[in-house]
């Protein structure tokens, strides 16, 4: 995803972040880093691949390399640990898990997740101590373990190639939604262009999303509205046609009907 995940600004030396975030939400997107959510408190929604659960305090979510994840506020309150890092950090793989796979992206044992949260509060507790010595040596240590740790106790099962090329098609229509989303798109010309029928590219995309087509393609286009709202002096008109919005009626109808609020809102705060 290129206006959402290109400003990452990994260090050459440790590819890696941390943050703790409070009520997070995010449409479904991929990457090929790893990402672990580990919920801190309150509860959310986080979509992975075909599954979607609420997710509570002390669970934790596993997205591995190029897993299509997304998160849902529906005004629950949370507070999430995000790790994300590059899967090289674990000894050159392209990406991780690589000959297996997690019967379960979602991990709500309370054994399990005990040595695991311990160890993201290590990383996150260390990454504040960047200007010391060692602190790249010890911060891939703790990560290695950490990963160690969720292979160990995570069930998990022979990599199976048909979801993964399954997979990777989704990932191409995100791709190209996101880079053509501000043109005209059709559910029957997006279908036609990967060669599916409509209705089948229908059910696969709400299946594998949780949203359909239609929504998906205004929440990016919203999305990228918002950066352009509170980055740039345009006007909202200016901006909604940019975005694709074929009026600013329709810009506005659509921006509430997925924020709750009017467009105008968002820049004055």
């Amino acid at each position: 995803m290129k206006f959402f995940y290109q400003d990452w600004h990994f260090d050459s030396e440790l590819p890696m972040k941390i943050f703790s975030q409070n009520d997070i939400s995010f449409h479904a997107h991929c990457h090929p880093e790893v990402e672990l959510i580990y919920v801190e408190s309150g509860s959310l929604i986080i979509g992975v691949n075909e599954e979607k659960r609420r997710v509570s305090q002390g669970n934790l979510v596993v997205c591995g390399s190029n897993d299509i994840h997304y998160f849902e506020n529906d005004g629950s309150d949370s507070k999430v640990i995000v790790l994300i890092f590059k899967p090289e950090l674990l000894g050159g793989l392209r990406i991780w898990p690589d000959e297996f796979q997690f019967t379960s992206p979602y991990v709500t044992s309370n054994i399990e997740t005990e040595h695991v949260s311990k160890l993201m509060y290590s990383i996150l507790q260390e990454n504040n101590k960047k200007s010391l010595n060692g602190f790249a040596m010890i911060t891939k240590g703790l990560l290695l373990q950490l990963c160690g740790m969720l292979q160990r106790y995570i069930p998990s099962l022979p990599q199976d190639k048909e979801p993964l090329e399954q997979r990777a098609r989704m990932q191409k229509i995100l791709s190209y939604i996101e880079e053509n989303c501000c043109t005209e798109i059709t559910l029957e010309s997006i279908a036609r262009h990967f060669n599916m029928d409509p209705h089948h590219f229908s059910r696969t995309f709400k299946s594998t999303l949780g949203i359909n087509f239609k929504t998906y393609l205004n929440t990016v286009r919203i999305s990228l509205a918002e950066i352009k709202l509170e980055s740039t002096e345009a006007s909202i008109t200016d901006i909604a046609l940019e975005c694709g919005f074929s009026s600013i009626r329709t810009f506005n109808r659509v921006y509430k009907s997925l924020r709750g609020r009017t467009p105008s809102k968002l820049r004055k705060s």
